[in-house]
């Protein structure tokens, strides 16, 4: 693999990527050519670049990407999404609005966990043909 190829969404949005294998990153840049205006990080190892102004994500930037990749007998690992509690309401919600949508949703899958009848924690996983092209 290059270190920097560009594949079409389905959405019609192609995406760019760049993995930087020293420090183990994967980048993900979505093909609109809109600014980051904000950051939100969903827990250590993944940010959502997002232009506010427009509600759109603008790109994703996985650390210790080959360890979020790695699939286990069960499928692929999930994650919890730590960062969404550090959020305002109306972020969260516009957060996981990008996530559930496309270009985000044909990289990451969004899921819950019920740890218990009173608690739900969103998850996320990577796509596992992103997770194979490294």
């Amino acid at each position: 693999m290059t270190p920097e190829q560009a594949y079409p969404s389905p959405a019609n949005t192609p995406f760019h990527y760049d993995y930087d294998q020293d420090v183990d990153i994967l980048y993900i840049s979505f093909g609109s050519g809109l600014p980051a205006t904000s950051a939100v990080e969903l827990n250590e190892n993944i940010l959502l670049r997002i232009n506010r102004a427009e509600r759109r994500a603008v790109g994703l930037t996985l650390m210790d990407f080959s360890v979020l990749a790695q699939p286990t007998p069960l499928r692929p690992r999930h994650f919890p999404l730590s960062g969404l509690h550090d959020l305002e309401a109306d972020w969260q919600e516009l957060v996981l609005d990008l996530l559930a949508a496309p270009p985000v949703s044909h990289i990451l899958t969004v899921a819950a966990y019920s740890a218990s009848a009173s608690e739900t924690i969103p998850i996320v996983a990577i796509e596992p043909p992103l997770a194979l092209a490294v």
